[in-house]
Order: structure tokens, then C-alpha cells, then sequence
């Protein structure tokens, strides 16, 4: 490898570093947290989480009569979603829809953005506002996911600040591996041989260059993980304007699901009631199973978009990647019950199965609990390369302020 090029690859490295550190120590930090979110979430916040059943025993409320339930007891909000899917002691937990004014037809102020709920008798066990910036119990781990994703600003200028850092950590992932294969120099005794040093640390060796090894090495063992996180924080942020077009040049994505228009005034009462659009996207669902191949087993939810004047069915299948929730989902007219769109985590477009992998390793939603440490591993290993990368520059920056008195006298007594 000639200087030119190497030296332009150290340099840009060494800014995408120093301009992404913070930012990377932050996300990878929160994300090794998240990785057990559930379960520290219901940890934390026992009363809204768990669901004892009745003392004498019982069923489980109908999810027609348990979000009529719920309802009743939130009239500031709408509850626009019917909980199909119920787990035995645990809550319920449905996303509140603000309610329209009657005359302009805009969204008036929701106190809360979830309801827990009991589902055996449809108590509301308590609300909570996502998001929130509070250290109190119930708002810990929320508050985490947003300075997760999104820094905790305002709008939606935090998911495109991430975004930005992910497309330059996604670029920076193949400077890092470009900058750890041997010069020529170190190739002489073979390919191999020059780069081993790379993937180790040594044994005995001082602070700086361990601090070095730990980078370098980490870096290369964890980089297709990395390279993952990286580009799929680039989708979750940036998916309409950079990762869609890019991705679309190389693989089909069936955009049905996102490409509903939003009306000129959202719906106030549907066409279908719950229970027709249940039916009428339940038969839809079977048909689309039919046509790709795939075995429905159980339901999940469903979901009426005022906005754009359709429900959302989702159900579990064997086209899902995550064992316990489910995506295979489709969109129905809410007046006429059409099929108006579908989402499949496989058995689709190329692009969709390729997207839904890489956001399920990202969440460790899939491999069981040996990923999710692994997850939780990279997470901590994030937050250390950034960390050892500013330290590698501070201590270069150092010694070279250093050597700059030594060569100005050079000169002078020359």
C-alpha cells in the first residue's frame, strides 16, 4: 500500500472517529441495556407489567369487551388498537390514539401515549407517556430507547443526526478494515503473517499499545456485527432518504405497507365495525398465505389508521423471524375490507427479508438468549472503541505537539 492513499484513509478514519465517538459511546451503551429491555422494564415497573389471574381462576377477557374496557376508562383518548394476542400474567399493552377535533378535524392534546392493561378483568393498570426525560421507575427504560434512537431531542432532528452518524460510522467500518490490512512492508513474509498481529493483543506490552490492540482487534473480531448495527441504524433513521434508494438499486422491496396516502381529514367512525374488519382481514390473511406459501398460527393485533382510513392486521407465521411476536401483516380498506397492502418479515421481496434480518439482529430479536449477550457484548464493545479510539488520537496529537518545538529549533540553529 503506497503513503498517499493509507494517509488519506488514516485521516478520514481518524475524523469519522473523533466525529462519531461521542455519539457511538452513548448508542452503544443504551443499546447493551435494551437488549433485556422486557425484562428490566417489568423489573422495574411490576404493577403495570404483571397480571395475576383471578384468585378462583378465570379466562381471559374477549379482546372486543377488553378494549371497550379500556375505553370507557381513557375518554381523552382513542383506542384504536384490539390486543388479539394475551399472555398469561402479563398486562396488555395498547398505544393510545389522541382524539379529532370535531371541527378542524386535528389531533387534540394525549396525556399519555400506552394503557396497561389487566387482561382479565380490562382494569386499566396504568398509562405512561413515551419518552419521557424522568428518572422515575416507570419512565427509565422508555427514556433510554429515545436516547437511544434519537438523543432525546426534539422532532425528529435526533433520528437524523443518528442517522447521519450511522451512514458515517457504516463508511467508517470500511476505513477501520481497510487501515488494519499489512503495508507491503509487512506482507513480505506473507499475507497472513502481516496481518495476525492485527487480531491479537500483546502479551507484556505498554498502555499505549494495548490501547491500540484493543481497538484494532475488537474492531476486526466484532466487524461484521458492527458493519450490521451500523447500516441498519442508517435504516431505522434515514430509510426514506438514503437507505431505500440505495437498497432498491440492488434488491425489490414490496412498499405497499408504507405507500397508503394520508386522506385530507382522518376518518371519524370506519365503514367496517371491529369485529367485520377482524373477519374481512382474517379472510384476506388466509388468502395471502396462500399465495406465498406460508402457515398462520396465531394473531396478534389489530389496528385502525384514521389517517390514512384502513386497519393493520398483524398475525404470527411461519414467515416471522421472532418466535413469540408477530409481523405477517396486512392492510385492509376500513370501509370496503380490500386488501390494500401487506408486510412479510420473509417469504416477500428480497429487500423486505434482507431488512427485517437486519432489524431483528439489531434488536437481538432472533438466535435466542447467546445472541442477545453477544448483542449486550457489542453494545459494551462499542462504547469501548470509541473510547479507545479518542485515546489513540489524543496520545498521537501529544507527540506530535511534542516533536514541534524540537523541529522549529532545528531550523533556527540551522
Amino acid at each position: 500500500m503506497s503513503a498517499g492513499p493509507r494517509q488519506f484513509w488514516v485521516r478520514l478514519h481518524r475524523w469519522a472517529g473523533l466525529a462519531t465517538a461521542l455519539f457511538l459511546f452513548i448508542a452503544g451503551l443504551t443499546g447493551a441495556v435494551l437488549v433485556f429491555e422486557e425484562e428490566l422494564d417489568a423489573w422495574l415497573n411490576p404493577a403495570l407489567m404483571r397480571a395475576a389471574p383471578p384468585a378462583g381462576g378465570g379466562p381471559m377477557m374477549d379482546p372486543y369487551a377488553l378494549r371497550e374496557a379500556v375505553q370507557r376508562q381513557l375518554p381523552w383518548a382513542r383506542v384504536d388498537q384490539l390486543p388479539l394476542r394475551r399472555e398469561p400474567g402479563h398486562s396488555v399493552s395498547l398505544r393510545l390514539a389522541p382524539r379529532l377535533d370535531a371541527a378542524s378535524g386535528r389531533p387534540l392534546p394525549l396525556a399519555a401515549t400506552h394503557a396497561y392493561v389487566d387482561p382479565y378483568s380490562g382494569a386499566v393498570l396504568g398509562v405512561r407517556q413515551e419518552g419521557r426525560l424522568s428518572l422515575a421507575r416507570q419512565d427509565l427504560i422508555p427514556m433510554l430507547y429515545r436516547i437511544h434512537c434519537e438523543l432525546a431531542l426534539p422532532g425528529i432532528w435526533g433520528r437524523l443526526l443518528f442517522g447521519v452518524i450511522a451512514l458515517v460510522w457504516t463508511l467508517d467500518c470500511f476505513a477501520g478494515f481497510y487501515l488494519t490490512l499489512p503495508t507491503r512492508g509487512a506482507r513480505r513474509g506473507g499475507f497472513w503473517r502481516g496481518w495476525k498481529p492485527a487480531w491479537l493483543i500483546k502479551r507484556g506490552a505498554g498502555a499505549a499499545r494495548i490501547t491500540l490492540d484493543v481497538h484494532r482487534a475488537f474492531s476486526l473480531w466484532l466487524w461484521a456485527l458492527l458493519l450490521v448495527y451500523a447500516w441498519s441504524s442508517v435504516m431505522f433513521n434515514l430509510r426514506a432518504q438514503v437507505y431505500q434508494p440505495l437498497m432498491s438499486a440492488i434488491l425489490p422491496f414490496d412498499t405497499s405497507w408504507r405507500e397508503a396516502p394520508v386522506l385530507p381529514r382522518p376518518i371519524a367512525e370506519p365503514g367496517l365495525d371491529w369485529r367485520e374488519a377482524h373477519a374481512a382481514a382474517r379472510a384476506e390473511m388466509a388468502v395471502l398465505a396462500r399465495e406465498r406459501g406460508f402457515t398462520v398460527d396465531g394473531e396478534e393485533m389489530l389496528m385502525l389508521d384514521r389517517r390514512r382510513g384502513l386497519y393493520g392486521y398483524l398475525a404470527h407465521s411461519d414467515a416471522d423471524l421472532r418466535s413469540r411476536v408477530g409481523n405477517t401483516g396486512i392492510l385492509i380498506d376500513a370501509a370496503s375490507g380490500e386488501r390494500r397492502g401487506i408486510y412479510l418479515p420473509t417469504r416477500g421481496a428480497a429487500g423486505d427479508t434482507f431488512s427485517n434480518w437486519l432489524g431483528a439482529l439489531h434488536m437481538a430479536h432472533v438466535f435466542g438468549l447467546p445472541y442477545r449477550l453477544l448483542a449486550l457484548a457489542t453494545g459494551l464493545a462499542v462504547a469501548a472503541l470509541s473510547v479507545t479510539g479518542v485515546m489513540i488520537w489524543w496520545r498521537k496529537r501529544r507527540g506530535r505537539r511534542r516533536q514541534l518545538p524540537a523541529a522549529s529549533r532545528m531550523r533556527v540553529t540551522r
